[in-house]
């Protein structure tokens, strides 16, 4: 029996979906939990190729709802995109699995598609202002991608085709509620079934060459699911789809930035996380971090470093320019 004979016999994906699958290039940008768990889905549908974007690493918070990750690869602060390739190898040796452990940006972004040519860009992420990236790049590039979000009980997906509504059109601006899961918190079955409907989309397109055409919502504690037909949703003076204008795309990153939660980003150099002399107390080759009494600090491989506990950027630019 064939390992892909029970999906091969579905007629909604059949023969054609699983060529189509089995010869495609997906790239799916974060390797949380929604990311880790389309990849695990995907990689057991027999997918082509995986290009695993993502450039943090496992924490013992991340196990209750990410997928694939285990105690060991938090203890050994093991970098998410390595880790979840391991272990997917493992469930799938015939996969063909691509890490980049570095953070998506306007900077790198096009030049990832270019190099990788992916059929499709898949959003794990847990920022908004990445995902108004992707879909700036996919409308460009022409590309079809497939957003997800899930927070608390709630979760929605809505696959994007580069000639329909965009993600622009369906938000107006960047989320500014100031929440996210460390504060809201997120149930594991949310996760999941936000990431089950992403790659139920995935599947569609690969077997009907489109999407559902749907905005996907659900409330978990509710039980309740509602579909709205995407199209009429559609701006028809979007600045994204409509007049083409990708001002994201154009910008460069922030050198620092006000995360969810008090926390603020700072995007250094890989120089600077190999030739720091501040003393953390734990370190690894991927990830280094420290709690004192005010603040916290967890210092990336790839020279970004998250702080908790100051309460300006003025504060945070200092203590950068005296101790790192």
């Amino acid at each position: 029996m064939s390992r892909y004979e029970r999906q091969v016999r579905c007629h909604a994906f059949g023969s054609s979906g699983q060529n189509r699958l089995e010869n495609s290039t997906l790239l799916i940008i974060g390797a949380g939990a929604l990311g880790s768990a389309v990849s695990e889905q995907l990689a057991r549908a027999g997918a082509g190729r995986l290009v695993i974007c993502d450039m943090d690493v496992v924490e013992y918070s991340n196990l209750h709802r990410q997928s694939c990750y285990t105690e060991e690869d938090a203890a050994a602060n093991m970098l998410k995109a390595d880790a979840l390739a391991f272990h997917l190898k493992a469930i799938n040796s015939n996969a063909d699995i691509i890490t980049v452990t570095q953070e998506v940006t306007s900077l790198n972004i096009i030049a990832l598609i270019h190099q990788y040519k992916p059929d499709m860009v898949i959003d794990g992420t847990d920022a908004f202002s990445t995902r108004f990236l992707i879909n700036e790049v996919c409308h460009k590039l022409q590309l079809p991608w497939v957003y997800g979000a899930c927070l608390g009980t709630k979760g929605t997906v809505y696959a994007v085709d580069y000639t329909s509504a965009c993600l622009k059109c369906l938000l107006a601006d960047e989320q500014t509620s100031g929440q996210d899961c460390s504060i809201a918190g997120i149930l594991p079955p949310v996760a999941h079934m936000t990431a089950s409907m992403q790659t139920a989309e995935i599947m569609n397109y690969m077997a009907n060459r489109c999407f559902s055409g749907q905005l996907l919502t659900f409330d978990m504690k509710s039980m309740r699911f509602q579909q709205t037909l995407a199209d009429k949703l559609k701006n028809p003076d979007c600045k994204t789809c409509c007049h083409g204008h990708y001002p994201r795309l154009n910008e460069r990153p922030l050198k620092v930035m006000k995360l969810c939660g008090g926390k603020y980003m700072v995007r250094l150099t890989p120089a600077h996380f190999t030739e720091t002399t501040f003393r953390f107390q734990k370190s690894s080759p991927y990830f280094k971090y420290y709690e004192g009494p005010h603040y916290t600090i967890s210092f990336f491989h790839d020279g970004r470093i998250i702080i908790q506990g100051l309460d300006r950027i003025e504060d945070v630019e200092h203590f950068i320019a005296r101790s790192i």
